[in-house]
């Protein structure tokens, strides 16, 4: 995404990165492709005390999140894009996006 002050929400190397409204437009997608990571995570998390014990399963879950955006951002780099504005400039609310996720969705179904 690029805004009208020129700055952009995309990595050197093309990719988008993964702020607000990009993981806001993508919750499906993570919900589904990422749920044995972020469970993996969270069970570490419930039984250790030391977060260092959790950092490699956190790096999973990030990883896991990088790359359902890449994949998306590859196959509806425009759609996903629509949909992120959508959502920052609405204050992340779903519902004032509808076409927008619709149409993300037509693209590259959940």
């Amino acid at each position: 995404m690029e805004y009208p002050d020129g700055s952009t929400t995309r990595a050197p190397d093309g990719s988008p990165l993964p702020f607000g409204p990009v993981l806001y437009a993508c919750n499906k997608y993570f919900a589904q492709e990422c749920k044995g990571a972020s469970d993996s995570y969270w069970q570490c998390k419930k039984e250790n005390g030391d977060p260092r014990a959790c950092l490699k399963p956190g790096e999973n879950v990030v990883a896991c999140f990088n790359s359902v955006i890449k994949r998306i951002d590859a196959a509806c780099p425009q759609h996903l894009t629509a949909y992120a504005k959508c959502l920052d400039g609405n204050k992340n609310e779903f519902e004032k996006c509808r076409k927008e996720q619709k149409a993300l969705e037509d693209c590259s179904p959940p």
